[in-house]
């Protein structure tokens, strides 16, 4: 706390504040929710915070460069400790920290990840010491942090057009990135704009689809092309023979017939 204001009413004005956020860490302050307080001229500024009107003050929830007036304040030497601020008028009235539980599954899908050669980046927008602390737990050496959404699209538009994108998110500053990437993938409990903007939508939330989601993508792409070169080299082979009269043409109609039937056998071989 940074004012004379009861930590009760901080949370209750986080509470209102963040009730108008798109982000899952506004759910954080649900349980202080107090609906006798009335905000106005709200305003979600992407990739920072919110600001909005009370009783003539300006009120600002976010990050800290963007809720308090750092630059003119050299207090704030440990700000990014604290994941959240709370000022009116830029003056700091409450900083809170918040610890986001890592899945138990994530660890497992970064370490698959890396033993398959796939190099895992965390971009987020969250302070560098909060990132750090998440990414070395995770096994994660490449960490991008205190990130807007244009900043991590410039990230990704940096990176070598050999490089295969796969982007994970689950919130309105992740659907930029997610759009750009050449595969996205968002979480079913995320954002309405993250699903909408990503190509696939992880039901359940369950992160180890994702590698058994490229499995079956590697071994479609195995059939397709077994499929390929089986009808290429049997038209090759048979199409020659029955134009030149060394192959009755009714011959060539039932090993076209079965040609057929051998491609969609070696297709259903997905199904198991």
């Amino acid at each position: 706390m940074f004012s004379e204001l009861k930590q009760e009413e901080a949370l209750m004005i986080a509470a209102e504040l963040e009730r108008y956020a798109n982000h899952p860490i506004a759910q954080a302050f649900s349980r202080y929710r107090q609906k006798s307080i009335l905000f106005s001229n709200v305003e979600n500024v992407i990739g920072c915070g919110l600001k909005a009107t009370l009783n003539g003050d300006e009120w600002r929830i976010g990050k800290c460069d963007f809720a308090t007036d750092i630059e003119n304040n050299k207090s704030f030497k440990n700000s990014n400790e604290f994941s959240v601020w709370l000022t009116c008028n830029k003056q700091p009235i409450a900083a809170f920290k918040l610890d986001d539980p890592i899945r138990q599954e994530s660890t497992q899908l970064v370490k698959q990840c890396q033993q398959h050669g796939i190099q895992v980046t965390m971009l987020t927008g969250d302070n560098t010491i909060h990132a750090n602390s998440v990414a070395k737990k995770l096994g994660i050496d490449e960490v991008i942090a205190n990130q807007t959404p244009q900043g991590k699209l410039a990230y990704l538009n940096e990176l070598s057009a050999d490089d295969v994108v796969l982007m994970i998110g689950d919130g309105v500053n992740d659907a930029p990135v997610l759009a750009g990437a050449h595969l996205s993938v968002a979480m079913g409990s995320g954002t309405d704009i993250a699903k909408s903007s990503a190509d696939m939508v992880l039901l359940g939330d369950k992160l180890e689809r994702i590698l058994e989601a490229r499995t079956l993508a590697l071994k479609t792409r195995k059939i397709i092309r077994e499929n390929l070169s089986w009808a290429l080299g049997y038209n090759l082979i048979i199409l020659p023979l029955a134009v030149s009269g060394l192959v009755a043409p009714y011959i060539a109609v039932v090993g076209m017939s079965s040609s057929s039937i051998i491609v969609v056998s070696n297709s259903l071989r997905l199904l198991k």
